[in-house]
């Protein structure tokens, strides 16, 4: 800023004092607000570089705290290690974008934690930033995009859940922030870049969970409600993009066509919970989407609704040509829904389940705030508060999880003892070709975490996989539990059937119970399993 004297107003001009002051010159695209500071915190606060740096720090702090924890896996971490054995077009009841790239990174960087929560974390910060440029293909004031991507850290199962223990929701996640980051750059700039962008995204989404589909379908109609975006989608360009998709799905879809029984029949166990009659399975349908919408967004809500309180009315009443719609897409995706409920019998709708369909919802927040032309500093300082506090919670949360069990007794899965599991199995298999054999998912997912040079199968295997046949092995080694930590069942109870399978009439010899003290437990709770030793004649 300079100050300057106007020389015309040195002489007899008495009654006219204005040009006996200086004149303010201020830089080029400045306004007088910005002598105190307030836009220039603003634009701080809503840079793109500010959000990149902040987010790349918080998921490296996840993987650190990851690797910090004790080393039992959970459910989903010993899932994906599990199925990471084999590269397949399909591994039951999800779908396969999660595992492809979770054998990859094993591939490439080899068995660890930091490869395990290094791929979520990747995941993750990437899908902000896809659904930070979302929001910028939209918003006048560009730096509500900061506020729009700070957004999903208010949402429980994006923030907390998908950190603690969740992959194809984290999949879900990635792909629906591409889609929604692709969508908005075609109906804004129907670039062909934008619309090969579009395919692709619409082709990944497609393979990361199969509720994805609600949320094309819902566009795809809100598009064809508006004239204008009517004309600029429906283009020749939408077919090469179409052919990208299709490229992409194919592989899956046709080993789906062949294992839809066994692929589908989890999945439509839990959203059809249990046969309440067709009134009451509506009702329930209904109350669980009503309470999953709220489990999932209403925190969301209330945060912002805080954050801008001052102009509550002014948000809620502004409109603009996005908020309409992003707005179809969030409705038409929850009509979606109910019809399902009402024609396809689903009475469960999980909030987790809901991810793909109201992820759009922080968007939708800032494209009202948009609208609505009100001050941003006072709401972007807010939002970055909140998300500070979330930023410091949520790591600590999942850092005190590890550490309750030696004052409750009520441990975790990952302090549950399997490293040390694998060191009597080690010994085990020692100066044999051995193959290990468990009695569920956890357990063989986290012997080969941590034996991963020995080939693991469990029975009954995985949907739509099979055991490893018998062939070139001499050596087999049973695992088993209680996933409470009694004693274990025996032998026969568990792997009876498999031994028939394989044509065995034998009982393996070496047996027995062993007992581990938890990881960060107290010494005298211990988690009880089993193992046995079977030599193969040859």
């Amino acid at each position: 800023m300079q100050l300057r004297l106007d020389r015309t107003s040195v002489g007899p001009r008495p009654k006219d004092h204005k040009h006996l002051l200086p004149e303010i010159i201020l830089p080029k695209n400045s306004s007088p607000l910005r002598a105190h500071g307030t836009p220039v915190i603003a634009d701080r606060l809503g840079a793109g570089q500010t959000l990149v740096l902040v987010l790349a720090a918080y998921f490296i702090i996840h993987v650190i705290v990851r690797f910090v924890l004790p080393h039992g896996l959970e459910l989903d971490e010993a899932e994906q290690v599990n199925l990471s054995q084999w590269l397949l077009a399909g591994y039951g009841a999800q779908p396969p974008f999660y595992n492809w790239l979770q054998h990859g990174a094993i591939q490439i960087f080899g068995m660890s934690l930091v490869t395990l929560s290094g791929l979520k974390g990747l995941l993750l910060f990437l899908s902000y930033m896809l659904y930070y440029l979302a929001a910028r293909q939209v918003l006048e004031d560009k730096r509500l995009a900061v506020v729009a991507a700070l957004g999903l850290l208010t949402i429980p199962q994006i923030s907390f859940e998908a950190q603690r223990d969740l992959s194809h929701t984290v999949a879900a996640i990635f792909g629906s922030s591409f889609f929604l980051y692709a969508l908005l750059r075609v109906v804004s700039r129907p670039s062909f870049v934008a619309f090969l962008l579009f395919g692709i995204a619409t082709g990944i989404g497609g393979i990361t969970k199969y509720n994805f589909a609600i949320l094309p379908i819902a566009a795809g109609l809100a598009v064809l409600m508006d004239r204008d975006m009517r004309r600029t989608v429906l283009s020749w360009k939408l077919l090469p993009a179409a052919m990208l998709a299709a490229a992409i799905v194919t592989p899956h879809a046709l080993w789906l066509l062949d294992n839809f029984k066994d692929a589908s029949q989890g999945t439509l166990k839990k959203l059809g919970g249990e046969d309440a009659g067709l009134l009451g399975g509506i009702a329930q349908g209904l109350g669980s989407l009503t309470v999953g919408f709220f489990s999932f967004f209403g925190i969301t809500i209330i945060i912002f609704a805080l954050v801008y309180r001052e102009h509550l009315k002014a948000v809620i009443k502004a409109n603009s040509r996005w908020t309409l719609f992003v707005g179809r897409i969030l409705i038409l995706s929850l009509v979606l829904i109910v019809l399902m409920i009402l024609f396809a019998g689903f009475e469960n709708v999980r909030d987790r389940w809901l991810t793909p369909v109201l992820l759009a919802g922080p968007l939708y927040i800032a494209l009202k705030v948009d609208a609505a032309k009100i001050p941003l500093a006072v709401g972007l300082k807010r939002i970055w508060t909140v998300a500070a506090i979330i930023m410091v919670i949520i790591p600590a949360a999942l850092a005190t999880r590890s550490n309750l069990g030696r004052f409750t007794g009520n441990y975790a899965y990952t302090n549950i003892p399997f490293p040390m599991l694998a060191k009597t199995v080690a010994e085990k298999a020692a100066g044999a070709n051995t193959l290990i054999v468990a009695s569920d998912g956890q357990l063989g997912g986290n012997m080969h975490f941590n034996l991963p040079n020995l080939p693991v199968t469990v029975t009954p295997p995985p949907l739509t996989i099979e055991s490893r046949p018998l062939d070139g092995f001499n050596r087999i080694v049973f695992v088993w539990r209680r996933k409470d930590g009694s004693p274990p069942p025996g032998f026969g109870e568990v792997f009876a059937d498999y031994l028939r399978e394989n044509g065995i009439d034998t009982l393996p010899q070496d047996t027995a119970i062993v007992g581990y003290p938890y990881a960060w437990g107290r010494p005298a709770d211990q988690y009880r399993f089993a193992y046995a030793v079977m030599d193969l004649k040859r």
